[in-house]
């Protein structure tokens, strides 16, 4: 009896382990040098540089590094959009917290091991159809009920451009997949999109 009560807590033990372990690896940083931007409710939209990066978050190095406790979205090319709550900064410098569902963070793991080994062995993004950050198709739903296929021109943290035939109202509410705004300006061949600000109660939820 008493030796399969120890069978029983010397796997449990094992499956505890394990998990640490995976957990560990996931969110082991990696030195990953990538350009991008940041943006935050105090200083507007800013030019940055990765330092290093896991799922779980990431060191950053910028001139106006955001206060600890600030939520900000940050666009790194390559990686994509990600939301975090600053932990830290120094002088040109600060780390962040990601905060994401597991699903997105399975995701940024794909995508910074491969940009990690691409960088280490000179390799081309030579992935099938890779979508490039700023090109490719988006579908935008809209308040009243409409859906519009457009071609993104381009995108920043703040907003994006695209170009289509249709007309939407200035001030409309548009959903872009997990990014919502509203319609800030019309030209002749497309409107541009606002995105809503980072807010501390999305980034809690997330």
């Amino acid at each position: 009896m008493m030796a399969e009560v120890f069978t029983r807590l010397d796997k449990r033990k094992i499956r505890v382990a394990a998990r640490g372990a995976e957990d560990k690896r996931r969110h082991r940083r990696v030195p990953l040098q990538l350009v991008g931007r940041f943006l935050d409710t105090h200083s507007g939209e800013q030019k940055c540089r990765l330092i290093d990066v896991s799922p779980g978050g990431a060191k950053i190095m910028a001139k106006k590094p955001p206060m600890p406790g600030d939520t900000i979205v940050l666009l790194i090319d390559g990686l994509g959009r990600m939301e975090g709550k600053v932990l830290r900064k120094g002088s040109n410098w600060f780390s962040l917290q990601f905060t994401a569902h597991m699903r997105k963070r399975d995701r940024l793991a794909d995508a910074i091991t491969w940009r990690f080994n691409m960088e280490r062995l000179g390799l081309e993004e030579d992935r099938a159809a890779p979508r490039k950050q700023g090109k490719g198709r988006a579908v935008l739903h809209f308040s009243d009920g409409v859906k519009i296929d457009a071609d993104v021109v381009d995108v920043s943290i703040s907003g994006a451009a695209f170009s289509c035939l249709e007309r939407p109202r200035i001030n409309e509410e548009v959903r872009v997949g997990e990014m919502r705004g509203t319609v800030a300006r019309i030209w002749d061949g497309g409107f541009a999109v606002a995105f809503m600000p980072p807010s501390g109660e999305n980034a809690n939820a997330a």
